[in-house]
């Protein structure tokens, strides 16, 4: 199965169903209104241990919950139970390398616009590998969108109705020439690009706005900041300024997906050198080292999907 194709099993509302039978109404307000919130989880494949690790699923399954409290989506199931769902699926469908899990809760059936429920949701899980940005990198330019505010469609949940803002930036950066965006802030500082945070260096030191800044609150930024003292980087959390991008010593662009990717150049203005810059890839290794398994220290952030650890 190709990165993009269809994975063969899902489940839907709790049963486990052929992909192509995981179907919503049209007229369900998780579609005609996008009351539905989400979640993107990787699972990694360790070949030392034949064993695949679901990364830091308590986490995204707090964001989750939090995500449906705000935009008021009622009778989801727990959390303990969308976990056991969700290892359920992945192990039947029997993959022996990395995936990618989206997990999704919204507004089922016919309704109003201010509907809660019933709740649907649903759990797919597909092969996915590591994007080529990783190890190339990639260059942004800065958006003339602006990023949406907490008291308008509020950007620290991972709901849908989010994404329409990232997916305009978006198109306008590959219609610039960009391969991706910064978006701002109302008063013009560093808000994220569509679908991940922002960290630039000055001084020898990363940076990266904080939760306050109109950012999605990122498991992988998160990580991130946990975890750069290990390898002798130091993270400081403020805003940023437009101007400081083309100060940057270096930088790079997180989340899921995309895990860690470079950043090259600013509106053609190169970081650095141009090139990937060292910190940036002693950080990349030692991600790659914890997501797999392979540092003690943060083995509690992994859950294994297979229960006899040999991919069966």
């Amino acid at each position: 199965m190709s990165d993009h194709g269809h994975p063969p099993l899902a489940n839907m509302n709790g049963k486990i169903v052929p992909f192509g039978d995981a179907k919503i109404s049209i007229m369900a307000p998780g579609l005609t209104f996008a009351v539905l919130a989400f979640e993107g989880l990787r699972a990694y494949w360790n070949d030392d241990e034949q064993q695949l690790f679901a990364f830091r699923v308590p986490e995204h399954m707090d964001r989750l919950d939090f995500s449906n409290a705000v935009i008021e989506i009622e009778g989801c199931p727990d959390a303990e139970k969308l976990t056991a769902e969700m290892l359920e699926l992945a192990e039947a469908c029997a993959f022996r390398q990395d995936i990618y899990i989206r997990m999704q809760t919204y507004v089922d059936e016919w309704g109003a616009m201010a509907a809660t429920g019933p709740a649907g949701y649903s759990i797919v899980c597909r092969a996915r590998g590591r994007v080529a940005a990783f190890h190339e990198g990639r260059h942004f330019g800065v958006s003339s969108w602006r990023r949406n505010e907490d008291d308008a469609s509020p950007p620290r949940i991972k709901a849908s109705a989010n994404y329409l803002n990232s997916r305009l930036a978006g198109l306008e950066a590959k219609r610039n020439g960009y391969d991706a965006a910064v978006i701002l802030n109302r008063d013009g500082s560093v808000s994220e690009g569509p679908g991940g945070c922002i960290f630039v260096m000055r001084g020898g030191q990363f940076i990266t706005p904080p939760v306050t800044a109109g950012i999605l609150e990122s498991v992988t930024r998160r990580t991130l900041i946990e975890i750069a003292g290990d390898v002798g980087l130091e993270v400081i959390q403020r805003d940023i300024g437009r101007t400081e991008l083309y100060l940057a010593e270096e930088a790079f662009y997180c989340g899921t997906g995309q895990e860690l990717v470079p950043i090259l150049s600013f509106e053609r203005k190169p970081v650095g050198d141009g090139q990937p810059g060292p910190a940036t890839l002693k950080l990349q290794d030692h991600y790659d080292a914890v997501v797999r398994g392979r540092v003690a220290a943060y083995r509690h952030w992994l859950t294994p999907v297979y229960a006899n650890g040999d991919g069966t």
